[in-house]
C-alpha cells in the first residue's frame, strides 16, 4: 500500500510541476506577445510623432525669410500631457479639440500653446456635456485673441471653401479616417496647397497628420458640424 501511495505522489507532484512548468512558459511567452506589441507600438507612435514634427518644420522663403507654412503638430497621447487632467479623465482621452485649438493657437500666435497650457486657460469652460465644443473653443479665441470666428456650419464644400480662404477649421469626424476609425472624434483642416490637395491636423494619429488629403477623400469622410478661425498667420 505505501509503495502505491508513493508511486500516486510522485505521479501527482510531476502533473503538478508539469503545470508549473506549461503555466510559467505561457506566462514567458505571454510577457514576450506584450512586450513585442509595446514595443510595436511605441516605435509606430514614435515614428508618426518624428515624421509629424519634421513635416511641421517652418519652411523659409528664400527672398523674404518670411515663415511660411508652419503648423505645429501635437498628439493628445504625448506623454508630455497626455495625462494631465481634462473632462471626466485625461488630455489623452478626452483632449482632442482641445489640442488642435493648441496647435491653431500656436499657428496663430507664433508662440506654442501646449494642450495641457490651454487646459489651465480654459478649464471646463470649453466642454458642453464633458465634450469638446469647438464653438466655444472658437468663441473663447475670439473673445481673448480677437480673431475672426465662424459659427457652427455644416457641409465638407463649404469648410473646404474656407480653407481655401485662409480660415482654420475644426471638424468632427465619426467613421473612416486614412487607416483609422473614429467614434467621435475631432480633427483640423488648415491649409490649401497649391496642387489643390489640403493638409490636416488629426491629434491622434501622426500618419493622418502629415499626408496630404485630396478634395475628393475629404468628401468622403463622414464629417459633422465644422467651426472657423482666422488670424493673422495666413
Amino acid at each position: 500500500m505505501k509503495s502505491r501511495s508513493a508511486a500516486r505522489m510522485r505521479i501527482a507532484v510531476a502533473l503538478l510541476l508539469g503545470f508549473a512548468v506549461g503555466m510559467g512558459l505561457w506566462f514567458v511567452l505571454t510577457l514576450d506577445h506584450v512586450d513585442r506589441d509595446t514595443e510595436a507600438f511605441g516605435k509606430a507612435y514614435n515614428q508618426g510623432y518624428s515624421d509629424g514634427y519634421t513635416a511641421a518644420l517652418p519652411v523659409y522663403e528664400n527672398k523674404t525669410s518670411a515663415k511660411s507654412g508652419y503648423m505645429p503638430l501635437f498628439l493628445q497621447k504625448d506623454p508630455q500631457w497626455s495625462s494631465a487632467t481634462y473632462s471626466d479623465d485625461t488630455i489623452g482621452t478626452y483632449g482632442c479639440g482641445l489640442t488642435c485649438a493648441a496647435m491653431a493657437l500656436s499657428f496663430e500666435q507664433g508662440a506654442t500653446v501646449t494642450p495641457d497650457a490651454l487646459a489651465n486657460i480654459v478649464g471646463d469652460s470649453c466642454l458642453t456635456d464633458r465634450v469638446n465644443d469647438m464653438e466655444k473653443f472658437t468663441q473663447f479665441i475670439h473673445d481673448r485673441y480677437g480673431y475672426d470666428r465662424v459659427d457652427t456650419f455644416w457641409g465638407t464644400d463649404n469648410a473646404l471653401d474656407y480653407v481655401d480662404d485662409g480660415w482654420i477649421v475644426f471638424a468632427g469626424v465619426s467613421g473612416q479616417l486614412g487607416d483609422r476609425e473614429y467614434g467621435s472624434h475631432v480633427v483640423m483642416i488648415w491649409c490649401a496647397n497649391d496642387d489643390g490637395t489640403y493638409a490636416l491636423r488629426d491629434p491622434d494619429d501622426g500618419a493622418n497628420s502629415i499626408k496630404t488629403w485630396t478634395r475628393e477623400e475629404l468628401e468622403a469622410v463622414c464629417f459633422g458640424s465644422f467651426n472657423a478661425i482666422r488670424g493673422d498667420a495666413r
